[in-house]
Protein backbone atom coordinates (compact mmCIF):
# COMPACT_ATOMS: atom_id res chain seq x y z
CA UNK A 1 0.00 0.00 0.00
CA UNK A 2 1.31 3.44 -0.97
CA UNK A 3 0.22 6.41 1.12
CA UNK A 4 1.20 9.83 -0.14
CA UNK A 5 1.06 12.78 2.21
CA UNK A 6 2.64 15.62 0.32
CA UNK A 7 3.86 18.95 1.63
CA UNK A 8 1.93 21.88 0.27
CA UNK A 9 3.32 22.73 -3.18
CA UNK A 10 2.88 26.40 -2.34
CA UNK A 11 5.16 26.05 0.68
CA UNK A 12 7.61 24.03 -1.40
CA UNK A 13 7.74 26.71 -4.08
CA UNK A 14 8.14 29.53 -1.62
CA UNK A 15 10.95 27.66 0.05
CA UNK A 16 12.86 26.81 -3.10
CA UNK A 17 11.91 29.46 -5.63
CA UNK A 18 10.70 32.89 -4.64
CA UNK A 19 9.85 33.57 -8.27
CA UNK A 20 7.65 30.51 -8.57
CA UNK A 21 4.30 30.25 -6.86
CA UNK A 22 1.00 28.91 -8.04
CA UNK A 23 -2.65 29.10 -7.18
CA UNK A 24 -4.09 27.38 -10.20
CA UNK A 25 -7.64 26.45 -11.10
CA UNK A 26 -9.39 24.06 -13.39
CA UNK A 27 -12.38 25.66 -15.10
CA UNK A 28 -15.24 23.61 -16.40
CA UNK A 29 -18.92 24.39 -17.03
CA UNK A 30 -21.01 26.86 -15.09
CA UNK A 31 -23.45 24.36 -13.65
CA UNK A 32 -22.87 20.96 -12.13
CA UNK A 33 -25.27 19.08 -14.41
CA UNK A 34 -25.10 21.21 -17.53
CA UNK A 35 -23.07 20.43 -20.61
CA UNK A 36 -22.46 23.67 -22.53
CA UNK A 37 -19.21 25.53 -21.94
CA UNK A 38 -19.54 28.62 -19.75
CA UNK A 39 -20.66 31.78 -21.46
CA UNK A 40 -18.27 34.41 -20.13
CA UNK A 41 -19.64 37.90 -19.60
CA UNK A 42 -19.17 40.18 -22.62
CA UNK A 43 -17.35 42.75 -20.49
CA UNK A 44 -14.69 40.14 -19.81
CA UNK A 45 -14.22 39.48 -23.53
CA UNK A 46 -13.99 43.20 -24.24
CA UNK A 47 -11.46 43.70 -21.47
CA UNK A 48 -9.28 40.83 -22.61
CA UNK A 49 -9.44 41.42 -26.37
CA UNK A 50 -5.93 42.23 -27.51
CA UNK A 51 -4.62 42.08 -23.96
CA UNK A 52 -1.18 40.48 -24.19
CA UNK A 53 -1.04 40.13 -20.41
CA UNK A 54 -3.97 37.69 -20.47
CA UNK A 55 -2.94 34.21 -19.39
CA UNK A 56 -4.96 31.00 -19.72
CA UNK A 57 -7.66 30.72 -17.08
CA UNK A 58 -7.89 34.44 -16.28
CA UNK A 59 -11.62 34.38 -16.99
CA UNK A 60 -12.35 32.09 -14.03
CA UNK A 61 -12.21 34.86 -11.44
CA UNK A 62 -14.93 36.71 -13.34
CA UNK A 63 -17.47 33.90 -13.20
CA UNK A 64 -16.60 32.09 -9.96
CA UNK A 65 -14.84 34.48 -7.55
CA UNK A 66 -15.11 32.31 -4.43
CA UNK A 67 -14.52 28.57 -3.91
CA UNK A 68 -17.51 26.43 -2.95
CA UNK A 69 -17.75 24.83 0.47
CA UNK A 70 -17.89 21.36 -1.06
CA UNK A 71 -16.01 19.73 -3.90
CA UNK A 72 -17.85 19.11 -7.16
CA UNK A 73 -15.58 16.18 -7.97
CA UNK A 74 -15.56 12.45 -7.42
CA UNK A 75 -12.09 11.47 -6.20
CA UNK A 76 -10.60 8.08 -5.56
CA UNK A 77 -7.74 6.91 -3.33
CA UNK A 78 -8.92 9.02 -0.34
CA UNK A 79 -7.97 12.26 -2.02
CA UNK A 80 -7.95 15.19 -1.07
CA UNK A 81 -7.24 14.28 2.56
CA UNK A 82 -4.71 11.70 1.43
CA UNK A 83 -3.64 9.71 -1.63
CA UNK A 84 -3.53 6.00 -0.95
CA UNK A 85 -3.36 3.31 -3.60
CA UNK A 86 -2.25 -0.30 -3.66
CA UNK A 87 -0.29 -2.35 -6.16
CA UNK A 88 -3.54 -3.53 -7.74
CA UNK A 89 -4.37 0.08 -8.57
CA UNK A 90 -1.21 0.57 -10.65
CA UNK A 91 -1.15 -0.38 -14.33
CA UNK A 92 1.57 -0.52 -16.97
CA UNK A 93 1.77 1.66 -20.08
CA UNK A 94 -1.06 0.56 -22.42
CA UNK A 95 1.09 -0.31 -25.44
CA UNK A 96 4.15 -1.96 -23.90
CA UNK A 97 2.44 -3.55 -20.91
CA UNK A 98 4.87 -5.24 -18.53
CA UNK A 99 7.80 -4.11 -20.68
CA UNK A 100 6.93 -0.49 -19.97
CA UNK A 101 9.10 1.64 -17.71
CA UNK A 102 6.06 3.75 -16.85
CA UNK A 103 3.17 3.22 -14.47
CA UNK A 104 -0.40 4.50 -14.60
CA UNK A 105 -2.87 5.18 -11.80
CA UNK A 106 -6.24 5.57 -13.50
CA UNK A 107 -9.16 7.70 -12.37
CA UNK A 108 -7.66 9.67 -9.52
CA UNK A 109 -10.57 11.88 -10.50
CA UNK A 110 -13.46 10.11 -12.23
CA UNK A 111 -15.92 11.93 -14.49
CA UNK A 112 -19.61 11.45 -13.80
CA UNK A 113 -21.84 10.21 -16.57
CA UNK A 114 -24.43 12.95 -16.98
CA UNK A 115 -27.45 13.13 -19.23
CA UNK A 116 -27.01 15.48 -22.16
CA UNK A 117 -23.21 15.47 -22.31
CA UNK A 118 -22.16 14.70 -25.92
CA UNK A 119 -20.46 11.31 -25.88
CA UNK A 120 -17.14 12.29 -27.42
CA UNK A 121 -14.07 12.41 -25.18
CA UNK A 122 -11.17 14.84 -25.54
CA UNK A 123 -8.19 12.73 -24.44
CA UNK A 124 -5.07 14.69 -23.64
CA UNK A 125 -1.99 14.96 -21.44
CA UNK A 126 -0.42 17.56 -19.18
CA UNK A 127 2.50 18.36 -16.89
CA UNK A 128 2.26 20.52 -13.78
CA UNK A 129 3.48 23.67 -15.54
CA UNK A 130 0.91 23.39 -18.35
CA UNK A 131 -2.15 22.88 -16.20
CA UNK A 132 -3.43 26.42 -16.59
CA UNK A 133 -4.58 25.45 -20.09
CA UNK A 134 -7.13 23.08 -18.62
CA UNK A 135 -9.60 25.81 -17.64
CA UNK A 136 -9.61 27.04 -21.23
CA UNK A 137 -9.97 23.56 -22.70
CA UNK A 138 -12.99 22.76 -20.59
CA UNK A 139 -14.39 26.19 -21.27
CA UNK A 140 -14.50 25.32 -24.97
CA UNK A 141 -15.01 21.53 -25.13
CA UNK A 142 -18.59 20.36 -24.57
CA UNK A 143 -18.00 16.61 -24.14
CA UNK A 144 -16.07 14.53 -21.63
CA UNK A 145 -12.37 15.05 -20.97
CA UNK A 146 -9.75 12.44 -20.06
CA UNK A 147 -6.37 13.79 -18.95
CA UNK A 148 -3.17 11.95 -18.08
CA UNK A 149 -0.91 14.06 -15.87
CA UNK A 150 2.81 13.27 -15.80
CA UNK A 151 3.73 13.38 -12.10
CA UNK A 152 7.38 12.49 -11.43
CA UNK A 153 8.39 12.75 -7.77
CA UNK A 154 7.44 16.13 -6.26
CA UNK A 155 5.37 17.20 -9.27
CA UNK A 156 2.46 15.12 -8.04
CA UNK A 157 1.97 17.59 -5.18
CA UNK A 158 1.65 20.49 -7.60
CA UNK A 159 -0.95 18.67 -9.66
CA UNK A 160 -2.92 17.48 -6.64
CA UNK A 161 -3.19 20.91 -5.09
CA UNK A 162 -4.39 22.37 -8.37
CA UNK A 163 -7.00 19.65 -8.78
CA UNK A 164 -8.30 20.26 -5.29
CA UNK A 165 -8.69 23.93 -6.09
CA UNK A 166 -10.38 23.34 -9.44
CA UNK A 167 -12.91 21.06 -7.79
CA UNK A 168 -13.98 23.72 -5.29
CA UNK A 169 -14.15 26.48 -7.88
CA UNK A 170 -15.58 24.90 -11.02
CA UNK A 171 -18.79 22.85 -11.02
CA UNK A 172 -18.23 21.36 -14.46
CA UNK A 173 -15.37 19.23 -13.16
CA UNK A 174 -17.95 16.45 -13.26
CA UNK A 175 -17.03 15.93 -16.93
CA UNK A 176 -13.32 15.38 -16.29
CA UNK A 177 -11.27 12.28 -15.45
CA UNK A 178 -7.64 12.56 -14.34
CA UNK A 179 -5.01 9.82 -14.44
CA UNK A 180 -1.41 9.84 -13.23
CA UNK A 181 1.64 8.60 -15.14
CA UNK A 182 5.17 8.30 -13.76
CA UNK A 183 8.44 6.49 -14.36
CA UNK A 184 8.87 3.43 -12.18
CA UNK A 185 12.06 4.97 -10.72
CA UNK A 186 10.41 8.33 -10.02
CA UNK A 187 7.33 7.40 -8.05
CA UNK A 188 5.13 10.17 -6.61
CA UNK A 189 6.70 11.83 -3.59
CA UNK A 190 5.68 10.77 -0.07
CA UNK A 191 5.87 14.26 1.40
CA UNK A 192 3.02 15.12 3.80
CA UNK A 193 0.02 17.04 2.58
CA UNK A 194 -3.50 17.73 3.72
CA UNK A 195 -5.74 19.58 1.29
CA UNK A 196 -8.68 21.62 2.51
CA UNK A 197 -10.97 24.19 0.93
CA UNK A 198 -8.80 26.58 -1.12
CA UNK A 199 -8.66 30.24 -0.24
CA UNK A 200 -9.06 31.61 -3.76
CA UNK A 201 -10.34 30.85 -7.25
CA UNK A 202 -7.83 33.07 -9.05
CA UNK A 203 -5.77 31.29 -11.69
CA UNK A 204 -2.03 31.96 -11.73
CA UNK A 205 0.52 31.48 -14.50
CA UNK A 206 1.64 27.86 -14.15
CA UNK A 207 4.32 28.26 -16.81
CA UNK A 208 6.42 29.96 -14.13
CA UNK A 209 6.24 26.90 -11.91
CA UNK A 210 9.53 25.30 -10.92
CA UNK A 211 8.86 21.61 -11.51
CA UNK A 212 10.86 18.56 -10.57
CA UNK A 213 10.74 17.48 -14.21
CA UNK A 214 12.65 20.55 -15.38
CA UNK A 215 15.15 20.33 -12.54
CA UNK A 216 16.41 16.99 -13.85
CA UNK A 217 17.56 17.03 -17.47
CA UNK A 218 17.46 13.24 -17.68
CA UNK A 219 13.68 13.12 -17.33
CA UNK A 220 11.84 12.74 -20.63
CA UNK A 221 8.19 13.50 -21.15
CA UNK A 222 6.45 10.20 -22.05
CA UNK A 223 3.94 11.85 -24.33
CA UNK A 224 2.70 8.67 -25.98
CA UNK A 225 2.29 6.79 -22.71
CA UNK A 226 0.11 9.67 -21.55
CA UNK A 227 -1.86 9.79 -24.80
CA UNK A 228 -2.53 6.07 -24.75
CA UNK A 229 -3.59 6.10 -21.09
CA UNK A 230 -5.99 9.01 -21.59
CA UNK A 231 -7.56 7.28 -24.59
CA UNK A 232 -7.77 3.92 -22.84
CA UNK A 233 -9.60 5.45 -19.87
CA UNK A 234 -12.11 7.41 -21.95
CA UNK A 235 -15.72 6.87 -20.92
CA UNK A 236 -16.97 7.06 -24.51
CA UNK A 237 -16.25 5.05 -27.63
CA UNK A 238 -15.57 8.15 -29.74
CA UNK A 239 -12.32 9.85 -28.77
CA UNK A 240 -10.14 12.67 -30.06
CA UNK A 241 -6.54 12.40 -28.84
CA UNK A 242 -5.19 15.93 -28.85
CA UNK A 243 -2.91 18.35 -27.02
CA UNK A 244 -3.77 20.54 -24.05
CA UNK A 245 -3.09 23.80 -25.93
CA UNK A 246 -5.46 23.06 -28.82
CA UNK A 247 -8.89 24.65 -28.38
CA UNK A 248 -11.94 23.24 -30.21
CA UNK A 249 -14.43 25.25 -32.24
CA UNK A 250 -17.85 26.07 -30.84
CA UNK A 251 -19.94 23.06 -29.76
CA UNK A 252 -17.70 20.65 -31.64
CA UNK A 253 -18.67 17.43 -29.84
CA UNK A 254 -22.41 18.02 -30.14
CA UNK A 255 -22.21 19.16 -33.77
CA UNK A 256 -20.09 16.15 -34.68
CA UNK A 257 -22.69 13.75 -33.29
CA UNK A 258 -25.43 15.72 -35.06
CA UNK A 259 -23.51 15.18 -38.30
CA UNK A 260 -23.24 11.44 -37.66
CA UNK A 261 -27.01 11.27 -37.12
CA UNK A 262 -27.87 13.57 -40.03
CA UNK A 263 -25.74 11.74 -42.59
CA UNK A 264 -26.63 8.36 -41.07
CA UNK A 265 -22.95 7.50 -40.96
CA UNK A 266 -22.34 4.01 -39.69
CA UNK A 267 -19.38 3.12 -37.52
CA UNK A 268 -16.45 2.01 -39.62
CA UNK A 269 -13.42 0.37 -38.08
CA UNK A 270 -11.08 2.09 -40.52
CA UNK A 271 -12.47 5.62 -40.66
CA UNK A 272 -11.31 8.67 -38.70
CA UNK A 273 -12.65 12.24 -38.76
CA UNK A 274 -9.98 14.91 -39.11
CA UNK A 275 -10.08 18.24 -37.28
CA UNK A 276 -8.05 20.86 -39.21
CA UNK A 277 -5.65 22.76 -36.94
CA UNK A 278 -4.74 26.44 -37.05
CA UNK A 279 -2.79 29.00 -35.03
CA UNK A 280 -3.37 32.72 -34.52
CA UNK A 281 -1.37 35.76 -33.50
CA UNK A 282 -0.84 36.27 -29.78
CA UNK A 283 -2.97 39.43 -29.81
CA UNK A 284 -6.06 37.57 -31.06
CA UNK A 285 -8.81 35.66 -29.30
CA UNK A 286 -9.34 32.00 -30.05
CA UNK A 287 -11.78 31.97 -33.01
CA UNK A 288 -14.95 30.05 -32.21
CA UNK A 289 -16.52 29.81 -35.67
CA UNK A 290 -15.23 29.13 -39.15
CA UNK A 291 -16.18 32.64 -40.24
CA UNK A 292 -14.03 34.13 -37.50
CA UNK A 293 -11.16 31.83 -38.44
CA UNK A 294 -11.33 32.60 -42.17
CA UNK A 295 -11.44 36.33 -41.44
CA UNK A 296 -8.22 36.02 -39.42
CA UNK A 297 -6.55 34.06 -42.22
CA UNK A 298 -7.51 36.78 -44.72
CA UNK A 299 -6.03 39.39 -42.40
CA UNK A 300 -2.85 37.28 -42.16
CA UNK A 301 -3.43 36.84 -38.44
CA UNK A 302 -3.91 33.08 -38.67
CA UNK A 303 -2.31 30.19 -40.58
CA UNK A 304 -2.61 26.44 -40.57
CA UNK A 305 -0.75 24.94 -37.62
CA UNK A 306 3.05 24.75 -37.84
CA UNK A 307 3.10 26.41 -41.26
CA UNK A 308 6.14 28.43 -40.22
CA UNK A 309 8.09 25.51 -38.73
CA UNK A 310 6.91 22.34 -40.51
CA UNK A 311 5.01 22.99 -43.71
CA UNK A 312 3.93 19.38 -44.25
CA UNK A 313 2.86 18.44 -40.72
CA UNK A 314 -0.63 19.98 -40.70
CA UNK A 315 -1.23 21.05 -44.30
CA UNK A 316 -4.23 18.87 -45.02
CA UNK A 317 -5.56 17.81 -48.45
CA UNK A 318 -7.92 20.39 -49.96
CA UNK A 319 -7.01 23.18 -47.56
CA UNK A 320 -7.55 25.94 -50.15
CA UNK A 321 -11.05 24.66 -50.99
CA UNK A 322 -11.80 24.17 -47.29
CA UNK A 323 -11.20 27.87 -46.72
CA UNK A 324 -13.76 28.75 -49.41
CA UNK A 325 -16.59 26.41 -48.42
CA UNK A 326 -19.65 27.15 -46.27
CA UNK A 327 -19.09 29.04 -43.05
CA UNK A 328 -22.21 28.11 -41.13
CA UNK A 329 -21.80 28.44 -37.39
CA UNK A 330 -24.36 25.73 -36.72
CA UNK A 331 -23.27 22.55 -38.48
CA UNK A 332 -20.35 20.23 -39.04
CA UNK A 333 -20.24 18.14 -42.20
CA UNK A 334 -17.86 15.91 -44.17
CA UNK A 335 -15.61 17.84 -46.53
CA UNK A 336 -13.49 15.28 -48.40
CA UNK A 337 -12.12 11.82 -47.73
CA UNK A 338 -8.36 11.43 -47.98
CA UNK A 339 -5.64 8.97 -47.09
CA UNK A 340 -2.29 9.44 -45.48
CA UNK A 341 -0.39 8.72 -48.71
CA UNK A 342 2.16 10.45 -50.93
CA UNK A 343 2.34 13.48 -51.12
CA UNK A 344 0.74 13.66 -47.64
CA UNK A 345 2.87 10.93 -46.09
CA UNK A 346 4.28 13.39 -43.52
CA UNK A 347 0.83 14.56 -42.46
CA UNK A 348 0.04 14.18 -38.74
CA UNK A 349 -3.69 14.88 -38.40
CA UNK A 350 -5.63 14.98 -35.17
CA UNK A 351 -8.88 13.12 -35.56
CA UNK A 352 -12.00 11.85 -33.85
CA UNK A 353 -11.66 8.10 -33.80
CA UNK A 354 -12.21 5.23 -31.41
CA UNK A 355 -10.22 3.22 -28.90
CA UNK A 356 -9.37 0.72 -31.64
CA UNK A 357 -6.77 2.71 -33.57
CA UNK A 358 -3.13 1.61 -33.16
CA UNK A 359 -1.48 2.84 -29.99
CA UNK A 360 1.01 5.70 -30.13
CA UNK A 361 4.52 4.28 -29.87
CA UNK A 362 5.55 4.52 -26.23
CA UNK A 363 9.28 4.25 -26.89
CA UNK A 364 9.20 7.70 -28.50
CA UNK A 365 9.53 10.82 -26.35
CA UNK A 366 8.26 14.35 -26.86
CA UNK A 367 11.82 15.68 -26.71
CA UNK A 368 12.91 13.44 -29.61
CA UNK A 369 10.20 14.68 -32.03
CA UNK A 370 8.15 12.74 -34.62
CA UNK A 371 6.21 11.04 -31.84
CA UNK A 372 3.01 10.57 -33.90
CA UNK A 373 4.49 9.68 -37.28
CA UNK A 374 4.58 5.90 -36.87
CA UNK A 375 0.98 5.69 -35.74
CA UNK A 376 -0.03 7.48 -38.92
CA UNK A 377 2.10 5.12 -41.00
CA UNK A 378 0.43 2.13 -39.40
CA UNK A 379 -3.02 3.58 -40.07
CA UNK A 380 -2.01 4.01 -43.71
CA UNK A 381 -0.87 0.39 -43.89
CA UNK A 382 -4.24 -0.57 -42.40
CA UNK A 383 -5.94 1.40 -45.19
CA UNK A 384 -7.67 3.98 -43.00
CA UNK A 385 -9.89 6.64 -44.51
CA UNK A 386 -9.56 10.16 -43.14
CA UNK A 387 -12.73 12.24 -43.46
CA UNK A 388 -11.75 15.90 -43.17
CA UNK A 389 -14.51 17.81 -41.40
CA UNK A 390 -15.89 21.18 -42.45
CA UNK A 391 -17.17 23.56 -39.78
CA UNK A 392 -15.00 21.92 -37.11
CA UNK A 393 -11.41 22.78 -36.24
CA UNK A 394 -8.83 23.20 -33.49
CA UNK A 395 -6.82 26.33 -32.74
CA UNK A 396 -3.58 26.45 -30.80
CA UNK A 397 -3.55 28.86 -27.89
CA UNK A 398 -2.74 32.31 -29.37
CA UNK A 399 0.87 32.85 -30.35
CA UNK A 400 2.32 31.59 -33.63
CA UNK A 401 5.12 29.05 -33.54
CA UNK A 402 8.23 30.15 -35.41
CA UNK A 403 11.35 28.24 -36.33
CA UNK A 404 13.94 28.38 -33.56
CA UNK A 405 17.64 28.96 -34.00
CA UNK A 406 19.68 25.81 -34.31
CA UNK A 407 21.53 26.67 -31.10
CA UNK A 408 18.26 26.81 -29.18
CA UNK A 409 17.46 23.23 -30.18
CA UNK A 410 20.84 21.66 -29.48
CA UNK A 411 19.58 20.27 -26.17
CA UNK A 412 17.29 17.94 -28.14
CA UNK A 413 20.14 16.19 -29.98
CA UNK A 414 20.49 13.12 -27.72
CA UNK A 415 16.72 12.67 -27.56
CA UNK A 416 16.36 13.01 -31.33
CA UNK A 417 19.07 10.41 -31.76
CA UNK A 418 17.31 8.03 -29.38
CA UNK A 419 13.93 8.55 -31.07
CA UNK A 420 15.53 7.92 -34.47
CA UNK A 421 17.00 4.65 -33.21
CA UNK A 422 13.68 3.48 -31.79
CA UNK A 423 11.87 4.73 -34.90
CA UNK A 424 13.92 2.44 -37.13
CA UNK A 425 13.34 -0.56 -34.87
CA UNK A 426 9.57 0.00 -34.80
CA UNK A 427 9.53 0.67 -38.54
CA UNK A 428 11.27 -2.62 -39.20
CA UNK A 429 8.63 -4.47 -37.18
CA UNK A 430 5.80 -2.71 -39.02
CA UNK A 431 7.25 -3.69 -42.37
CA UNK A 432 7.23 -7.32 -41.23
CA UNK A 433 3.70 -7.08 -39.88
CA UNK A 434 1.97 -5.57 -42.93
CA UNK A 435 2.01 -6.10 -46.67
CA UNK A 436 4.13 -3.58 -48.59
CA UNK A 437 2.28 -0.42 -49.59
CA UNK A 438 4.67 1.99 -51.36
CA UNK A 439 2.21 4.90 -51.36
CA UNK A 440 2.32 4.98 -47.55
CA UNK A 441 6.05 5.80 -47.65
CA UNK A 442 7.71 5.21 -44.31
CA UNK A 443 10.14 8.16 -44.30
Amino acid sequence: MTSLRLISPLKFLLAFSSASFIVLLFFVTSNYNTTPPVQVDRSFNNEMRGNRSYTPGDFVKYIHPEPANQSYCTFNYKFPEDLTYGTNDVDFGPELGKQSEYRIVYNVLLAKQAEGVPEVTYATHVSADFMYYLPELVRFWDGFISVTAFVPDLDVALVLEQLNQYCHCLPGMSRVSIHFAYHKKLTPSRKDVYFTRPASCEVADSSKLATYRHADDSIVYPINVCRNAARTASLTERVVVSDIQLMPSEGLARKFLDMIDSYKLTDCQKRAYVLPIFEVESSEEVPRTKQQLVDLVKEKKAVYFHKLVCTHCQKFPGIESWMRTHRSEDIVKPFITARREVPYHRWEPIYIGSKEEPFYNEKLSWEGLQDKMLQMLEMCLLDYQFVILDGAFLVHWPGMKKKKDKEDEEWRAPFVKENAREYQKILKNLMKKYKPKPQCKAQ
